[in-house]
């Protein structure tokens, strides 16, 4: 099968995540991503487990993409960038509004050179605006738009920022879709288009919470009794989509559940007491395999609350919808499981196999340039010499052809 992006050119000088998701997408589509990388490296290299060049986290955000290695500041690399953004489909960066231009490779610039060009910036306020100039991180971004708040009054606990960088990923995932939109815009006018993805407006877009503040009807009860968690037998925990009134009715008529509020009580106690012999009923339940029976009996939503690690990768869709890849021992020490691409076609292929993996700093300066560009090995060895291209790890050896096939194993 042919993935959906083949053939498109995509270079990619963003790091950390926000960017990096956004290109490691767009590989497990099929386009070339090469990760245009300073010589310093990407400082996820060094997040979570570590083996060599390659950690864990690097890993999951670059697996599948070439790597060529440049001195962004060096004279003459404007230059080399002009020559690759020539026969480049996409750019994405997500330097600091105004960085592109100091180095000489604005979106003014690049457009001039390349008129089809489509090119994804993202940063925390956006290209234009009152706080352009501000640096970002996700957990900034969550703090000034309410998330850390909102979540600090709905658990009831002191303000800490989340377990996953939602307002990186969410930018590179509408920056994607923001992406894809200009490739059809362009292929219907042969305008390019410049894609400006602001941290702070992927987070606002995406707030499906945002109703209520803006109808300044927030307020912690406003996500109360939706999904709550109950004990379980065989000592899980569950939670469940549902009201405890509902809930109620579907235990008091399949299972019989006796109520225990006295006639004449009130309210407040006939809640409190059917929630105790709510959680009663369920915790003694006489498995959690029946007990979660009788909720699809119901047609409830539920999920066990899994633990981190082994518990949550043994739910039965990880492997059943081949979520986790075992990547093959490649002799270089780099983590070998990674996640898939979340992507399902019909008749179209997405994602990487067993033989893809992350490349070194550097990796594919000779088969890159000479593959973009048609370069030789003595033009590379110049701008080696000049201090462009630069071979932070090993020298990997010149291709011997056009076709040279070194380094990372294409993902189709």
């Amino acid at each position: 099968m042919k993935y959906p992006l083949e053939g498109f050119k995509v270079l990619d000088f963003s790091r950390v995540l926000a960017g990096p998701y956004a290109t490691r997408m767009l590989s497990d589509l099929g386009a070339e991503v090469l990760k245009v990388e300073a010589p310093e490296g990407d400082v996820t290299r060094h997040f979570g487990l570590q083996n060599g060049e390659i950690s864990g986290f690097f890993l999951q955000q670059n697996v599948g993409k070439k790597n060529l290695c440049l001195d962004l500041k060096a004279d003459g690399a404007a230059a080399l960038v002009h020559e690759l953004v020539a026969v480049a489909d996409i750019v994405v960066e997500n330097f600091r509004p105004g960085v592109m231009d100091r180095l000489g490779i604005g979106w003014k610039t690049l457009s001039q050179i390349n008129p089809k060009l489509v090119m994804l910036s993202i940063s925390g306020f956006g290209q234009s605006g009152p706080e352009r100039d501000r640096a970002s991180y996700a957990p900034m971004m969550h703090a000034e738009t309410g998330l850390l708040a909102r979540q600090g009054q709905i658990n009831g606990q002191p303000w800490a920022d989340m377990s996953v960088s939602i307002a990186d990923t969410l930018s590179s995932l509408h920056g994607l879709i923001g992406l894809l939109a200009a490739l059809r815009f362009v292929e219907a006018t042969g305008k390019g288009q410049h894609v400006d993805m602001g941290m702070i407006d992927a987070v606002w877009g995406t707030d499906d919470f945002a109703n209520f503040i803006l109808d300044g009807i927030w307020t912690k009860e406003t996500h109360a009794g939706f999904w709550e968690p109950w004990d379980a037998p065989e000592g899980a925990t569950i939670g469940i989509a549902g009201t405890q009134q509902y809930l109620w009715k579907v235990f008091a008529a399949a299972d019989g559940i006796e109520d225990p509020t006295p006639p004449g009580a009130p309210l407040e106690d006939k809640i409190r007491l059917r929630r105790e012999a709510l959680a009663n009923h369920m915790r003694n339940y006489s498995s959690f395999d029946a007990l979660s029976e009788r909720l699809e009996q119901a047609g409830l939503a539920w999920g066990r609350i899994r633990e981190v690690g082994e518990d949550a990768l043994s739910e039965q869709s990880v492997a059943g919808r081949g979520i986790i890849v075992e990547l093959e021992d490649d002799g270089t020490g780099a983590p070998h499981r990674t996640v898939q691409s979340p992507y399902k076609f019909s008749s179209a292929a997405s994602g990487i196999t067993p033989k893809s993996r992350a490349a070194v700093r550097g990796e594919h300066n000779y088969h890159a340039l000479e593959d973009w560009l048609g370069y030789g090995l003595s033009e590379v060895e110049g701008l080696t010499d000049k201090g462009i291209v630069q071979f932070p790890t090993t020298r990997f050896p010149a291709p011997k052809s056009a076709n040279a096939q070194n380094g990372v194993e294409d993902n189709k």
